[in-house]
């Protein structure tokens, strides 16, 4: 069904409204890091950027989107992603969001420091657009400044229900 084009003065039907909502469909897709009950996020190395484990496919509507050993193929077109990714005593930190196609970056986080004598989870987030032309596989990387065993990239809640690490939501807006 076509889009209504809307006017000053005209009265809106609400079928009209249900059918310009019904032409809009976004193509989403959010994998995340999923562990059990008190599993921490695993360690953390310092030196270079790290791939974040993505174990989980939450939802895929993405035609031509997939995940492999935490690296996603997206086809072309353009995208808004929000993602996180912890990390528990690191210093000094940063994540991207990585085409390794490519080798050229996607989306940054913003800087953080994550006190290395101080047991606290700190998110690196990134959020953005992006323009691919063509099918690329991207990544979710992470660097610290700090290396910690076990805990480095997330400290376990254990609360008896899973544990969320790193975690990416990725939109087809065109």
């Amino acid at each position: 069904m076509a889009l209504h084009t809307f006017v000053a003065g005209d009265v809106l039907l609400a079928q009209q409204l249900n059918d310009s909502f019904a032409a809009v469909q976004l193509q989403i897709a959010v994998f995340n890091e999923t562990q059990a009950a008190g599993t921490y996020g695993g360690s953390s190395t310092t030196g270079s950027f790290v791939k974040r484990t993505l174990n989980t496919t939450v939802k895929n509507d993405i035609t031509g989107c997939s995940i492999a050993s935490s690296v996603i193929t997206l086809p072309a077109g353009t995208y808004y992603v929000l993602a996180r990714a912890p990390i528990n005593q690191g210093g000094v930190f940063q994540a991207k969001l990585r085409n390794t196609t490519d080798s050229t970056d996607l989306a940054l986080s913003g800087s953080g420091y994550a006190p290395p004598s101080t047991t606290i989870n700190v998110d690196s987030t990134i959020q953005g657009f992006f323009v691919l032309a063509a099918q690329k596989t991207v990544e979710l990387q992470q660097r610290v400044g700090t290396a910690v065993a076990t805990s480095g990239y997330g400290w376990a809640a254990n609360l008896g229900v899973d544990e969320i690490y790193s975690s990416i939501t990725i939109v087809k807006v065109a």
